[in-house]
């Protein structure tokens, strides 16, 4: 047993031996010799103070999250709604200038009972939706007739007094207007409904008014007035059997008309085929 002993210990150190050479062999033909590096010194432990606090690091703020969309407007009840009608007329306005034209109390109810009397070509004359032009209506003296009648014209003064309402007017944004128009188009025909109209509905109206101011007639020349008792009328009797909307339309002289025909076109282009659920 001692011999077979023996001979298994010099077999494994005879092994280990032939492996190790073979595993240098094998190393030193694959890789370069490489120098061992110089041992280097030991880095200095930097000393903390404990006193100070250390660098927090930099969080990026969290993002800020989204506004909630505005709920959408609530459309208010006819009897609650002349602050909110005035101002959103006032807003057709940049510099909030049609503030002045514009009456406070009843204004969707004054303005649907205007539009109504406008669609037989008359204005109203109490319970208006908007204020009066300020002055008087301003003539100049042309001449005497032979049966004594003094003669008037209106004057270029006369048209300046309608200048900055029709300045206004011409400058409303259409797409604007329509807008407001269809929000508050419930209550535009709620109080239209009070005004006891059978087989009527107010966007037909709008439209017919609209084509009231267009049919008013174009007047070349000077617009002559008498004055036979304390107010003027037109001396042609054929302007002054016209419709109250035509006389206006010529009362506030031709160049006021055509800008105030110019814009009520583009108005009644936008209008006409919306869509108003009647």
């Amino acid at each position: 047993m001692g011999g077979i002993k023996d001979w298994l210990i010099a077999l494994l150190v005879a092994a280990a031996v032939i492996f190790g050479i073979y595993w240098f062999a094998v190393r030193d033909s694959a890789e370069p010799e490489i120098p061992a590096p110089a041992p280097e010194a030991a880095p200095e432990t930097p000393s903390v103070d404990l006193d100070e606090p250390e660098d927090e690091p930099v969080i990026p703020p969290a993002p800020e999250p989204a506004e909630p969309e505005d709920p959408p407007r609530q459309l208010p009840a006819l009897n609650n709604s002349d602050s909110e009608a005035r101002k959103d007329i006032i807003s057709l306005s940049s510099d909030g200038a049609l503030a002045k034209w514009i009456v406070p109390d009843e204004v969707v109810r004054k303005w649907v009972a205007a539009v109504n009397t406008a669609t037989k070509g008359d204005l109203m004359h109490k319970n208006r939706p908007f204020t009066n032009v300020d002055g008087k209506l301003a003539v100049k003296e042309l001449e005497t007739r032979q049966d004594g009648q003094k003669v008037y014209v209106l004057s270029q003064e006369n048209y300046q007094r309608y200048e900055q309402p029709v300045r206004l007017f011409a400058m409303v944004d259409t797409d604007t207007a329509v807008n407001l128009y269809q929000f508050w188009y419930p209550r535009l025909k709620q109080a239209y409904g009070e005004l006891g109209l059978k087989n009527k509905n107010f966007h037909a109206a709008v439209l017919a008014a609209i084509d009231q101011a267009l049919a008013a007639p174009e007047i070349e020349g000077p617009i002559k007035l008498v004055r036979p008792t304390v107010y003027y009328k037109f001396e042609d009797e054929k302007l002054e059997k016209m419709p109250g909307l035509h006389k206006l339309m010529i009362r506030i002289g031709p160049d006021n008309a055509a800008r105030v025909k110019e814009k009520l076109r583009e108005l009644k282009a936008a209008l006409q085929n919306l869509p108003t659920n009647e």
